[in-house]
């Protein structure tokens, strides 16, 4: 049974920021393991979607790589456990070349390298390895990504959205010298991602799903598998009982309350969907404001929640920040973020502008976007994947009091005057320079200083409905330090002063220096992806 969500407390909880800040923490926290007197009560656990065994950790003037310190921690007398996700094979076939066997790959070569490795010197450590299946919907993974490291029973966390992998080297400035991130033109070889920091009670919550996972490599508790590849042979399978455990008594005293939630579809009748939920009871509650931040904002449920508030008396402000849509684009997040940006505008907006005809709001007895049946929230409909697979067929009517109809699909919409937009963040280099648009993968949420989610959890269907995933919802006091922390990132001040601190030009911003670019319509690529690209003939938004 997975995790679902479990109310709980953290002693501290801090924010993250970008690979530079998270690989160096974890050097930090496997320096800290290494140098502590062996006993049972100290290890490293990690579990990650992709682990890269050559990822460089840099804290000055000491470089190494994550299989070096991984390896003298074993030297030094410790355990050290590694969960990485193993693709299934129909995955593998079907995708071929593609981004499943890339990272099946990385994976397996970091198994092959670091599994099975017994401590120099009769030390006792040792490193173990489970290549983790994943038997949830077809297409899915096991998203989560978790570093958890014990001293004498003290046990600490870090969730978020960053994967042990080159791709996620980036420093705070996003300066796109690390060879990491997004490279297509306007990104530089950027990545803007979020990591959360916690100890305490919470953090033996996060253990407990880790332990989860780990028991794959002892029982059977699939019927098509727990293993793959890779997996370090066992000897006993009773071992398993004997695995350390953090105990809530031996942690400093929870202060701050947090959820811990997760979304799995491994098990029909134990599926979770409860960070979806969360969400949605956050939308719905929220009195001043609602920001969230991912490379993808898509899930229809969430959508579909927004909108129902921008149309409410006394709407909280909205604030959703993606990636500047780039023509290199290799998936197909640019136009789904469209859609939800049209239907969000449609919400909120004064008029529309289509086929040639401004209507305003006011002026209309009827004003309605048209979409496939949300039959409820963990399925959109059968439509979904048989026609209006994109939801290209989904559109707008509205009615005006003194005139004839006006109707359109969304994507031929025109413009919009009013009403919600999004946002990107950007850099200015130098005088002489394009703007460097930065790509975001962090997968970040806050709700009026009240909650602030961060965690792996992507604001896509998927993520929402049948990948595992697991996120931090941090109440109170907490949450307004990650928001203050996030906005001070991006050089902003307050949410209701962020559409003032927004740019329309990168030119408005001081040279090297980080804002946020408001976006407009014809930013965005609005061409149907199984057209644009035959990768996705037999895909449908569900899948991203």
């Amino acid at each position: 049974m997975c995790l679902m969500k479990k109310q709980t407390q953290a002693a501290t909880t801090r924010l993250i920021l970008d690979g530079e800040a998270f690989f160096g923490t974890i050097h930090d926290a496997l320096d800290a393991v290494e140098q502590s007197e062996p006993s049972p009560d100290t290890y490293v656990r990690l579990a990650f979607w992709e682990i890269e065994h050559e990822l460089l950790l840099v804290r000055a003037p000491e470089e190494v790589t994550l299989a070096e310190k991984l390896r003298a921690v074993a030297d030094a007398g410790h355990r050290v456990q590694l969960i990485m996700w193993c693709p299934a094979r129909l995955d593998i076939r079907v995708q071929k070349g593609q981004l499943s066997e890339n990272v099946y790959n990385t994976n397996l070569e970091t198994a092959r390298q670091l599994g099975g490795y017994v401590g120099q010197d009769d030390s006792g450590g040792s490193i173990e390895v489970l290549m983790e299946i994943y038997n949830g919907w077809n297409g899915s993974s096991v998203h989560q990504k978790m570093v958890l490291w014990s001293i004498q029973g003290r046990l600490h966390a870090l969730i978020g959205g960053i994967n042990l992998a080159g791709f996620y080297w980036d420093n705070e400035a996003h300066e796109g010298c690390f060879e990491g991130g997004m490279g297509g033109v306007p990104l530089g070889d950027t990545v803007h991602d979020s990591v959360l920091q916690l100890d305490g009670p919470a953090a033996v919550v996060v253990e407990e799903e880790w332990l989860r996972r780990w028991k794959k490599r002892y029982y059977t508790t699939q019927l098509t598998g727990n293993q793959g590849p890779g997996t370090t042979p066992i000897s006993d399978p009773t071992d398993y009982e004997r695995q350390p455990r953090a105990r809530v008594r031996d942690q400093p005293r929870g202060r701050e309350d947090v959820v811990i939630a997760t979304t799995s579809s491994e098990s029909y009748l134990g599926r979770a969907t409860d960070i979806q939920s969360l969400l949605v009871e956050r939308i719905r509650r929220a009195r001043d404001y609602i920001y969230f931040e991912g490379f993808i904002f898509s899930d229809p449920t969430l959508v579909a929640e927004l909108a129902a508030r921008l149309r409410a008396p006394n709407p909280p402000l909205v604030i959703i920040m993606v990636p500047m849509p780039y023509e290199e684009n290799p998936f197909p997040f640019d136009y789904l973020n469209y859609i939800s940006f049209a239907k969000l505008a449609l919400a909120s907006c004064d008029a529309v502008t289509a086929k040639g005809r401004t209507v305003a709001r006011q002026d209309c007895s009827r004003w309605k976007v048209n979409e496939s049946l949300n039959a409820w929230s963990t399925l959109r409909s059968v439509t979904s994947t048989v026609t209006n697979r994109w939801m290209e067929k989904d559109s707008f009517t509205c009615q005006p009091r003194n005139g004839a109809e006006l109707s359109c699909p969304l994507l031929q919409i025109e413009g919009f005057q009013g009403g919600v937009r999004l946002y990107s963040p950007v850099r200015r280099p130098d005088s002489r320079s394009e703007e460097t648009a930065i790509y975001i993968h962090s997968k970040l949420a806050l709700f009026d200083d009240d909650v602030a989610v961060v965690g792996s959890a992507n604001f896509s269907y998927r993520s929402m409905v049948y990948d595992g995933e697991l996120s931090a919802f941090v109440h109170g006091d907490g949450a307004r330090r990650i928001r203050e922390t996030l906005f001070r990132h991006y050089n902003m001040r307050t949410p209701a002063q962020w559409d003032a601190d927004a740019v329309d030009d990168v030119g408005d911003l001081r040279v090297r220096r980080t804002g946020v670019l408001r976006l407009e319509l014809e930013h965005f690529d609005r061409r149907i992806p199984s057209v644009k690209d035959p990768a996705y003939k037999w895909a449908n938004h569900t899948f991203f």
